[in-house]
């Protein structure tokens, strides 16, 4: 009964990276930069309290906090693929083993970099 479940991990897996994850992914950011968008503009805060706001989003997020500026701050987190995982499971024990070392080792964290000021270039 096991190996039939895993014979259909692996096509679920695929359905769900490409047309669930990869479609919303976009939207994950967008969260992001509207938040940015949104302190910016608020003309009532400085530039420690704006870098205090980004703070605490990046810490509700659990992002780690890498770099912080005067004017910026950094943060980064590695996030848990589960489609990727199931379709790592349909590819038997194995292929779990290999997607951990890949998430642990190789795997590029997420980076989200808040700006105080609206860059004037851009």
């Amino acid at each position: 009964m096991s190996q039939v479940i895993m014979w259909f991990l692996f096509p679920i897996g695929l359905y769900f990276y490409f047309f669930v994850e990869r479609k919303n992914r976009p939207a994950y950011e967008k969260v992001f930069t509207d938040y940015e968008a949104s302190v910016q503009n608020n003309p009532t805060l400085s530039d420690a309290q704006k870098i205090h706001q980004y703070k605490e989003m990046l810490r509700k997020n659990e992002y780690k906090i890498i770099e912080t500026t005067p004017t910026s701050i950094a943060g980064e987190k590695r996030i848990f693929s589960m489609s990727l995982f199931a379709m790592s499971a349909g590819l038997y024990l194995v292929g779990v083993v290999f997607y951990l070392l890949y998430w642990y080792y190789l795997q590029t964290p997420h980076r989200v970099i808040f700006h105080t000021q609206r860059d004037s270039n851009a």
